[in-house]
This record gives structure tokens, C-alpha cells and sequence, in this order.
């Protein structure tokens, strides 16, 4: 039997008596989904919207002819904003080839829904003029200035409205964006794969996304660090700035992890725990010997732990709140059981997983938090796509007006023209007449008598 030193890194303690959503929210299981999504993205931010839309309107047509459509630009509010944001994440659960399509009147397309919410002239106005900023303060070389507003109102939001619980997870997640864009990413393991990365920080016990960084290349808004950490460093050290001396736990992969970084994290007070790479600068060595599955190897600091444990793979974890005591009793170092921080690692890494499913722009975002917060307050665990469409429901009940001009609906006829009277045809014979007419229904209209060997 091996013999083992007990080792017990010092584990910050955290008080969990100011976690969950912030009083001066005022959301309680009487509010709505609409009330919670509204906290995220408020009335006033989506004003803001609407101010610059309106001036974008109007500095690109003061200098041009003015199409038909753009001649029936009316003001947009943030009321009729609501609609817009509604129709966008409709679309998203009715797939179709082309914008029209959502709006076409033939039976095999037909959703009425889209045309009763806005006419699509109007949806393609504001889908033109959409605009988030001043252009005239535009500022060089900052790839994010044109949605500067949005992120700062969505990211206060997000962090005033939820105090975290202990743990935290970091991991990057993949808009979906296929056009041209100097900062598009590649992820091979990601369910879109290419688009716009995202750093995000989850609340673990919630799926609240807590903080996010949008990476723009050597532009990335990062605060400066020892260049010993990195990238992958600065990162974690931007997003967990709010978040020392408390006492979290913080959970990531193999790209973030290292022993420099879990030592600065471990003097600022959060608790590190993560797969870390073997060739990771201030890694200790293991021995270089052949690992059955099921065999481990640790070596420990007197505050960082290490452990090689075999499964298909070598797999290398490193933390700062496990220790021996964690391992099973080793006989001629083998051993079956998974060790305590590889499954921890692996429960609370999920978090960060889930915000790809829904992930396709900043209020997609908004709406994961939203969820977050109605489950957390209310206790009602019903599925996220449940809980989309209550949201298109309750904004168009709420927001819809009879001011938007509606799309002409199918006449009812339609079905039996497209089979045997969308054409003319001869009329046909009678017993008297071989080449039988009839008067024109047109020209009996205008008191003119006319007949006809064709009909429709």
C-alpha cells in the first residue's frame, strides 16, 4: 500500500444570504415573462433605439428620391420595437427561405401571424434603418462603437439584477454569422461553428449569464495584466473583476486554467478548479509512466492541487479546493473511481453548454437571462421554448396596435384558382351552338353589350 500526505488547500468561504435577483427589481411569481424580459431590456433602452433609428431615417433620405416605401416612414417607438424584436424571434421558430416568404399569401405559405404583428414594407424599413449610435461620433478603430449603447444597458442590467451564487463557470460560446466580418471565428466544436465568440461568465446554480466579452481580435476590450497570464488570463481576470473577495468558485477549461492564474486568483480570493494542460508553464512534473484506466497520480503545493487521472485519455486537473481526502485508498496505484474534482468539473461546466442553444444575438441573451430569472424566482422549471413563445405572446397582446398597416389577406377562392380557374378556357358548346358565347361581365358593367367565346 502507498503511502499518501493529506494535503487540504484553504478553501475561501462564501455567503450565500445576498444571492438570487435584487430587490430593486421588484420581480416576484406574480410579475409576467414579459415583466422579466422588460427588467433585461427596458422600455428606456429600446427609446434610445428608436431616437437614433428615427435620426438615421432622416440624415440618409434628406440627400435622396425617396422610394414608395420609404415615403411611408412613420417615427418608430419603443413600443413598436417590442413588435420588431417579437417578429425576429418568431421567424427563428418558423423557418422560411426568404423574408417574404413570411408574409406570402399562398396556402402553402401562409402565416397570418406575421402580417396581424406588421405589414412587411414596415418590417423592412425598420430592418433597414435600424440604427444604435450617433454615427457622427463614430470612433476609430473600435469595432464595437456601433452597438456601444446596447451592450452597456444589456451588461448593467445583467449584473445589477442578479447577485451570483458560489459557483462560476467561464467558457466561450459562438454567435451564429456566416456574412463578411473581419473578427469571425472558426470553433470545430461548436454547434454553429463559424460566427461572433463570446466570453461568458455563467452563474452556475441559475445559468445566469452574469458578464460576457465579444472578441474582436487584438481590439478585444480586455483589462491590462502580467503578461505571464495571457490572453486566456485576461480574460478571466476582465470578467472576474466584480467577483473577488467573496469567496466564488470558479470552474474552467484547459484554455484558461494555469498555476500562475489559479495563484493570482487564489490571493484575490475565489476558489479555482479546472483541466489544465500538462505543458502549462509552472506545471509540476508527473512521472512519465504508462496509466491503465482508472489509475491516477497527484502532486500537490502547499495551496494548489494536481491530478493526473486516466480515462479514454489522460486527463490533468488542477485546484485550489480539493485534496488527498478526495482519493480512495490506492493499492499498487490503481484505482476505479472517477476522482471528486473531475466530477464536480463536469456538473458545473454544463452551465455554459446550455447558452448555446438558444444563441444567436444580444437579445437571445437577454432572453436566457430572462428564463433564468423566472425560474429562480417563480420555481416554474418550464422549457425554454415554452417560455419563447409566451414572450412573442405577451408582447404582441401587450404592444400590438391597430396603427400598423396589415397585409392583404388570401381570398378564399384561392385554393380552386390554382387548379382549374387561374386560366381562360373556351366556353363550352351548347346543343344549339357549337361555338357558344357568353357577355362579358366587365362590359356589362359599363352598360356595353360584348360577347365572348372565353371565359376564367
Amino acid at each position: 500500500m502507498e503511502i499518501w500526505y493529506t494535503i487540504q488547500p484553504k478553501v475561501h468561504q462564501f455567503c450565500p444570504s445576498k444571492s438570487g435577483i435584487q430587490k430593486e427589481f421588484e420581480l416576484n411569481s406574480n410579475f409576467t415573462i414579459l415583466d422579466f424580459f422588460e427588467a433585461l431590456v427596458t422600455p428606456f433602452l429600446l427609446g434610445k433605439v428608436a431616437y437614433e433609428t428615427n435620426e438615421y431615417y432622416r440624415q440618409n433620405t434628406e440627400s435622396h428620391i425617396m422610394s414608395c416605401r420609404n415615403a411611408s416612414w412613420y417615427d418608430t417607438t419603443s413600443e413598436e420595437l417590442y413588435l420588431f424584436i417579437s417578429v425576429q424571434m418568431l421567424m427563428a421558430r418558423n423557418k422560411k427561405l426568404d423574408i417574404s416568404e413570411y408574409w406570402s399569401t399562398d396556402p402553402l405559405l401562409y402565416s397570418p401571424i406575421f402580417g396581424k404583428i406588421m405589414s412587411i414594407n414596415r418590417f423592412q424599413l425598420l430592418l433597414r434603418y435600424i440604427n444604435f449610435c450617433n454615427n457622427n461620433n463614430q470612433v476609430t478603430n473600435d469595432r464595437l462603437f456601433k452597438i456601444d449603447i446596447v451592450l452597456k444597458d444589456i451588461k448593467n442590467n445583467f449584473r445589477s439584477a442578479m447577485v451570483s451564487f458560489q459557483n462560476l463557470v467561464i467558457d466561450e460560446s459562438l454567435v451564429l454569422w456566416k456574412g463578411r466580418l473581419s473578427f469571425k471565428q472558426f470553433i470545430r466544436t461548436k454547434r454553429h461553428r463559424f460566427g461572433i465568440k463570446f466570453f461568458i461568465l455563467c452563474d452556475v446554480e441559475t445559468d445566469y449569464i452574469l458578464d460576457f466579452i465579444i472578441y474582436t481580435g487584438k481590439t478585444t476590450r480586455l483589462v491590462s495584466c502580467n503578461p505571464n497570464l495571457g490572453q486566456s488570463g485576461a480574460v478571466v481576470k476582465t470578467l472576474m473583476k466584480r467577483y473577488l473577495n467573496i469567496g466564488h468558485t470558479l470552474y474552467t477549461d484547459n484554455w484558461y486554467t494555469s498555476p500562475i492564474l489559479s495563484m493570482y486568483l487564489h490571493k484575490k480570493n475565489p476558489n479555482t478548479c479546472g483541466t489544465v494542460r500538462y505543458n502549462r508553464r509552472g506545471m509540476l512534473p508527473f512521472k512519465k509512466t504508462e496509466f491503465q484506466p482508472g489509475q491516477t497520480e497527484s502532486i500537490h503545493t502547499e495551496k494548489m492541487f494536481t491530478i493526473k487521472w486516466m480515462d479514454w485519455r489522460e486527463v490533468h486537473m488542477l485546484t485550489t479546493i480539493h485534496g488527498d481526502e478526495q482519493l480512495p485508498i490506492q493499492k499498487h496505484g490503481k484505482i476505479t473511481m472517477k476522482p471528486k474534482c473531475v466530477k464536480e468539473y463536469n456538473e458545473n461546466m454544463g452551465s455554459v453548454d446550455k447558452t448555446d442553444m438558444l444563441l444567436s444575438g444580444v437579445e437571445y441573451l437577454s432572453l436566457l437571462n430572462a428564463y433564468s430569472s423566472y425560474k429562480t424566482v417563480t420555481g416554474n422549471h418550464i422549457p425554454i421554448a415554452q417560455f419563447q413563445m409566451e414572450l412573442i405572446r405577451q408582447i404582441i397582446e401587450k404592444y400590438q396596435t391597430d396603427r400598423l398597416p396589415k397585409s392583404r389577406p388570401p381570398t378564399k377562392d384561392q385554393p380552386s384558382k390554382l387548379i382549374d380557374k387561374h386560366f381562360s378556357s373556351e366556353v363550352p358548346a351548347t346543343q344549339s351552338r357549337r361555338l357558344a358565347r357568353r357577355r362579358c361581365q366587365l362590359c356589362k358593367k359599363n352598360n356595353k353589350r360584348t360577347d365572348t367565346r372565353y371565359r376564367m
